[in-house]
């Protein structure tokens, strides 16, 4: 597995490690529980970690981070890519290895996978969890460029079998790729159901220092403008309950960081800087008394490819609210587990978390139901069926079918 700018270990929540870091990780821990060889490959810095880190007898994260130009951001790493396939190269050639089959994260990845596609001639699967395009389209604003809608399109277009999490996702791909919908899988992505379970509430607030009697609206995610924090904060200074409401922003490059200090900023000029709290960045195990603390998590954003945050909260037994993005309108249900938020202003938003709140206080969502409606998204369900378009690429590999085939 390639994930080159982003750890799988990295810090969740910084600027370049999200879901898409659980993901690989999982998938990898998963598939090796079943017995299978898997290293993982990244640029990404990851502390102090040494350059192999082994995670499982037969699972291993490999840096290929040690290169003259020092650490390099994600927008400047698509010049160095050669230089860290050589690096990928070396490593494999020093241990005399080989591999099956390549599964590329993210387009950057997919690029270096491209390479090794045809050099070491194995069966190459992308899964690019984003999408520069619909990004920009869904988006506050337009952030990705036309090298990585190009290079999308390309990859899209050359690799042997393409993996995204939902029907939606799917769709787009094969509209703007001009694809045969057959090389498009969708394989929703998972969670780890024995960490992420239903705990007191307020033992959990006592252990992360919350405070037990007020009303807990949870985000967790990336600091950057599509996850769309600050309609979320518009909407918590438009709620009107007689209830101490507090908003909790788990995330961010820490204390110091321009998207922290910018949100803060935005927090006293709406009103309500008293009312958010940020608990900084958080360990994903951690992470678990959060969700249990929180009466209600909020996910605001503009586009999402799948939404991990969704299912972990759920599967801790607390109600969503958000917007119809990734995963979200197959899930969740007005009156169950959350609402899907069709009027996606900031008091649609507001609106939506008043209705929740409401429906906790009375004891309407209940936590053992709403647990139960993400049991279909564990990870040893996702990596057989991961596996099983293994096998339908390896299969289209070994027929010789032309990766480009498409319309």
């Amino acid at each position: 597995m390639l994930s080159i700018h982003s750890s799988p270990l990295g810090p969740l929540g910084a600027k370049n490690t999200g879901g898409m870091s659980i993901v690989i990780r999982e998938t990898a821990l998963a598939l090796g529980a079943l017995g299978h060889r898997v290293d993982m490959y990244t640029a990404a810095p990851a502390g102090r970690l040494e350059r192999v880190v082994q995670l499982r007898k037969n699972v291993r994260l490999i840096h290929l981070n040690h290169d003259p130009h020092g650490q390099i951001s994600k927008s400047g790493l698509f010049p160095h890519l050669p230089w860290y396939y050589d690096a990928l190269n070396a490593f494999v050639k020093a241990e005399d290895g080989a591999y099956d089959l390549l599964h590329s994260h993210y387009w950057l990845s997919a690029r270096l996978g491209g390479w090794a596609q045809k050099d070491w001639y194995v069966p190459h699967i992308v899964t690019f969890h984003t999408l520069g395009w619909l990004k920009n389209r869904f988006g506050p604003c337009q952030e990705e460029t036309d090298q990585r809608i190009g290079w999308e399109y390309r990859i899209a277009r050359t690799c042997h079998r393409l993996l995204v999490a939902t029907e939606a996702e799917r769709a787009a791909l094969v509209e703007q790729c001009s694809l045969a919908a057959a090389r498009v899988a969708v394989v929703p992505f998972g969670v780890n159901v024995a960490t992420f379970d239903i705990k007191s509430a307020r033992e959990a607030r006592k252990r992360v220092g919350l405070p037990v009697k007020a009303r807990l609206i949870l985000f967790v995610g990336r600091f950057v403008a599509v996850k769309g924090i600050e309609r979320l904060m518009e909407a918590v200074s438009m709620l009107h309950t007689p209830e101490d409401v507090r908003l909790l922003l788990v995330g961010g490059d820490g204390a110091a960081s321009s998207s922290t200090l910018k949100l803060r900023a935005l927090s006293r000029r709406m009103g309500i800087s008293r009312k958010v709290i940020f608990p900084g960045r958080i360990d994903h195990a951690a992470l678990v008394d959060y969700y249990n603390a929180a009466d209600v998590v909020a996910v605001p954003s503009y586009y999402e490819s799948f939404g991990l945050v969704v299912l972990e909260a759920l599967a801790c037994g607390t109600p969503v609210v958000a917007t119809p993005v990734g995963v979200v309108p197959s899930v969740l249900r007005a009156g169950e587990n959350g609402i899907v938020v069709q009027d996606q202003t900031a008091a649609g938003i507001a609106d939506s978390l008043s209705r929740v709140l409401k429906w906790t206080a009375e004891g309407r969502i209940r936590p053992r139901e709403v647990r139960s409606t993400v049991m279909d998204y564990s990870w040893p369900v996702v990596a057989s069926t991961v596996l099983n378009q293994y096998a339908i690429a390896n299969d289209t590999f070994c027929r010789g079918d032309s990766p480009a085939a498409g319309r």
